[in-house]
């Protein structure tokens, strides 16, 4: 996904994060560096914008959002659990009389009672991760990059500052471009490594989020076997009385 500024001086070119290109005007290079500058940085935060309105939405999950979906969906599993629970159950109260259920059994209960799925130990920890990814404050986190020209950059991400001095805008509308764009892309590098640290700091990280989805993932093998095993084994343990049929 790319993004084109068409400024009537300045032209910035945004794809997937990064900006490609800046495309400046000849006239443009005979104003003062603060109108220059100014042109420049309409068209690069122009350029974010619009990518951010284009592909924005699609691509950005609100953690919050989807915790409080997880809860919903938690909830809703544990609720069909119960009635499949409850069903079984009356199931085996009903038909006690005409059969026989194993030794293993306790006053007509099947052995070791209908198994249940606990949705809870499942949902829950990616719950907390994801409500502690959403609690991570980062709008006050800035990426900011040295030399001739000098970007700050701020979650979106936005164009906070551009500067671009006189001593910078020697060798043509290519060459000042081209500084430009290194310069805004140090900046979101820079605002990217703020944004992981910051992350960490908060228990938010990138590794902590992989290993509690690799740790849920291999529970929920392990649960969903046991869950079945316990369902074949409650199956085997309940058969007619001798001369019931």
């Amino acid at each position: 996904m790319h993004d084109i500024d068409r400024g009537t001086r300045a032209r910035a070119v945004h794809a997937r994060g990064r900006l490609v290109s800046v495309e400046i005007e000849p006239g443009l290079l005979r104003e003062p560096p603060g109108r220059i500058t100014a042109h420049v940085a309409e068209a690069v935060d122009a350029a974010f914008r619009r990518a951010r309105s284009a592909d924005g939405d699609a691509a950005l999950v609100e953690p919050l959002a989807l915790a409080r979906e997880l809860r919903a969906v938690r909830a809703g599993l544990d609720a069909r659990m119960a009635r499949v629970t409850a069903t079984i159950e009356a199931s085996l109260a009903s038909t006690r009389t005409g059969t026989h259920v194993g030794a293993a059994a306790a006053d007509g209960e099947a052995p070791g009672g209908v198994p249940v799925m606990d949705f809870g130990e499942l949902f829950g920890p990616l719950v907390e991760v994801l409500e502690t990814i959403g609690a991570v404050p980062d709008d006050d986190v800035r990426g900011v990059s040295g030399g001739p020209v000098r970007a700050v950059c701020a979650p979106g991400p936005r164009l906070v500052s551009l500067h671009v001095p006189g001593r910078a805008l020697h060798g043509g509308p290519a060459q000042v471009g081209a500084r430009v764009v290194t310069a805004v892309n140090a900046a979101l590098d820079d605002l990217e490594t703020g944004l992981r640290r910051r992350h960490d700091e908060a228990g938010a990280g990138t590794e902590r989020i992989r290993a509690t989805v690799e740790e849920l993932r291999e529970l929920g093998v392990a649960r969903m076997r046991a869950y079945i095993g316990g369902m074949a084994g409650l199956m085997a343990g309940i058969r007619p009385e001798p001369g019931s049929r």
